[in-house]
């Protein structure tokens, strides 16, 4: 039996001409890949982001833990303050526990501030132990793109605010809004400052009201910070 066979390959001229297909495919493949990265860091950050504001909230409800320093002690946070004190900027507020005598009020004591990187942080003192400066959010070490910060807070001034007091003006309700930023790029010079918001930046606001348990609490404006 006579088998037939089929030598004929490829010309050179064939293979010039399908040269451009397959760098169109790879360059459809690069950009596709390129794209899915893109989205997959920008849900990543944007998760972070939620995550980070939803823990600062709550660290400020029940305060903040620093091995070594809070380890045989009562946490303090605003849920059981005895005394709030925002400071005149409102950029910062102190926090003082209820289980204490007046002349050991200035030895425990927490506060929770704003940097200058738009980041929130907090220092604490239990007695003859402190901690100092560490990071309540972002929980990740500070990053800049371009001159600004990937994650910052949008209203340093307005994360603290009385909503109800008791018949002798002690505070019942404090209300605490915080507005975080995440940036994934730095801003073009063509872009105008809402296409820069839009397209490189997301933004979460998380609210919650915390109830003052201490019916003996007090809040106060602080003329100067300490």
């Amino acid at each position: 039996m006579k088998l037939l066979k089929n030598n004929r390959g490829y010309s050179l001229i064939e293979i010039i001409a399908g040269l451009p297909l397959v760098a169109l495919v790879f360059v459809i493949f690069g950009i596709g890949t390129v794209h899915f990265v893109t989205n997959f860091q920008e849900v990543k950050l944007y998760s972070q982001l939620q995550q980070d504001l939803f823990d600062a909230i709550e660290v400020m409800r029940h305060g903040y833990m620093c091995q070594g320093v809070t380890d045989d002690e009562g946490l303090i946070g605003i849920a059981t303050a005895k005394k709030v004190r925002v400071g005149e900027s409102r950029n910062y507020i102190w926090v003082y526990p209820l289980t204490l005598n007046e002349t050991e009020e200035e030895n425990y004591k927490v506060r929770f501030s704003v940097n200058d990187n738009m980041q929130l942080e907090t220092k604490g003192y239990y007695g003859i132990n402190r901690y100092q400066n560490k990071m309540v959010f972002p929980t990740t070490p500070i990053k800049y793109i371009g001159r600004e910060p990937q994650f910052k807070i949008k209203n340093p001034l307005q994360i603290w605010t009385v909503t109800e007091t008791d018949a002798q003006g002690n505070p019942l309700l404090l209300d605490i809004k915080l507005v975080g930023q995440v940036r994934f790029r730095e801003k073009l010079r063509s872009q105008s400052n809402e296409d820069d918001i839009r397209r490189n930046t997301r933004t979460i606001t998380y609210e919650t009201s915390i109830f003052l348990g201490n019916s003996h609490a007090s809040f106060e404006i602080e003329e100067e910070e300490e």
